[in-house]
């Protein structure tokens, strides 16, 4: 959402910014006058509280808190209200209620970056599931009331208007972009390498590759580790695996990672990188690795976005809309994404054998500026 923030202030416009602030923003949030920001209480689930026991808990408080900053923040001058789904519960009701009553002049515009039921259904692997069944039905009803809608592929586009309902001609694709940050490493490489912490005791005959995570549960770390172990049997020289992020997951991997051995040529490391140093290891990273293989099959991943950005190949795991980014030029994309050695011969092609950066630096030409053109309503 920075990204859509930066492109509506340089389009002249004044932005309210409401979301969680977990993490350090971009700089740019901070220090431009035109934005302001307000916090979204974080609602954390207790030991003791049963899963649906918190959902209730959860959805109550988050009504009480949206409503509360929305209706303050929302004022005779606001024109439009961006929402990012998902999350859909509840902010797209509140969205739509607040209109419905208390400011009935404003637009609303959902930018869709993925199903929600789909990752619910990531619970409980079916999509006949009662929950799974009422969160469809409810994104499906409350996103009509939208104004507009960005879709974050064709895919996504198709998807809303055969099974929501929704007219095409409210829905523009807005693929996402690497914003100025990611660029390809113009410098020297050890010279960048040397302000990582991550990287120390790398050196310039070295491999990088580069796997940045949520540690969610549409990511396989399992397959990962068992083809570094394959990989690790087949090296003659050092690469280096740096896995960055944080999540839920994250303990369950590292578990996996310390009960193997690995020779001297297999460093394994995970970090959670800043701001800024986040685009430098992509820089100067030889490949990357997106274990993301989408819960409905219909988003792309940031993380692959984010190293095109720098120039930097990828290897994939495959589904419906991947083709929308990860093609032949740029990356190798898995043909059955449970194949261990499959990842394993893949990771290696790209490090050793086949050369695929041209076509990662050839689409690092394509920016988000560019992108956000096709909203055609800002």
């Amino acid at each position: 959402m920075a990204y859509h923030v930066r492109s509506l202030v340089r389009k002249g416009r004044f932005v309210h910014l409401c979301g969680y602030l977990e993490s350090t923003l971009p700089d740019f949030l901070y220090d431009d006058d035109t934005v302001d920001l307000y916090e979204i209480p974080v609602i954390r689930r207790r030991a003791w509280m049963p899963y649906l026991v918190f959902a209730v808990y959860k959805v109550a408080a988050q009504c009480f808190e949206l409503t509360r900053l929305l209706s303050t923040v929302i004022d005779e001058n606001t024109e439009y209200v961006l929402v990012q789904n998902p999350p859909s519960i509840p902010v797209l009701a509140i969205v739509v209620i607040l209109r419905k009553t208390i400011c009935p002049h404003v637009k609303i515009v959902v930018d869709w970056h993925n199903l929600n039921f789909s990752i619910l259904n990531l619970k409980y692997h079916n999509e006949n599931h009662p929950a799974v069944q009422l969160l469809r039905n409810y994104e499906k009803y409350v996103g009509k009331f939208a104004d507009y809608h960005f879709t974050v592929t064709e895919k996504l586009k198709e998807y809303l208007q055969k099974e929501f309902g929704i007219d095409g001609t409210r829905i523009s694709v807005v693929h996402d972009r690497p914003s100025d940050e990611f660029v390809p490493l113009e410098g020297d490489r050890m010279e960048v390498v040397k302000e990582l912490a991550v990287l120390d005791g790398f050196q310039d005959a070295d491999k990088l590759i580069v796997s940045a995570t949520s540690f969610t549960e549409d990511e396989d770390f399992g397959v990962l580790v068992e083809a570094l172990k394959k990989l690790d049997s087949k090296l003659d020289t050092r690469v280096f695996m740096v896995v960055t992020g944080k999540g839920p997951l994250q303990k369950k991997f590292l578990d996996l990672v310390a009960q193997n051995k690995w020779s001297e040529n297999m460093i394994i490391r995970n970090a959670w990188l800043s701001v800024s140093d986040y685009p430098k290891l992509l820089q100067v990273a030889d490949a990357g690795v997106s274990l993301h293989y989408s819960s409905s099959g219909l988003d792309l991943p940031m993380k692959i976005v984010d190293l095109f950005g720098c120039g930097i190949p990828v290897v994939s795991m495959n589904f419906p809309a991947l083709h929308e980014l990860v093609t032949y030029e740029n990356g190798l994309v898995m043909e059955n994404n449970s194949d261990a050695s499959e990842l394993c011969d893949k990771i290696h092609q790209l490090l050793y054998g086949v050369d695929l950066k041209p076509g990662a630096l050839r689409e690092s030409t394509r920016r988000w500026d560019q992108e956000w053109q096709n909203t055609r309503i800002f």
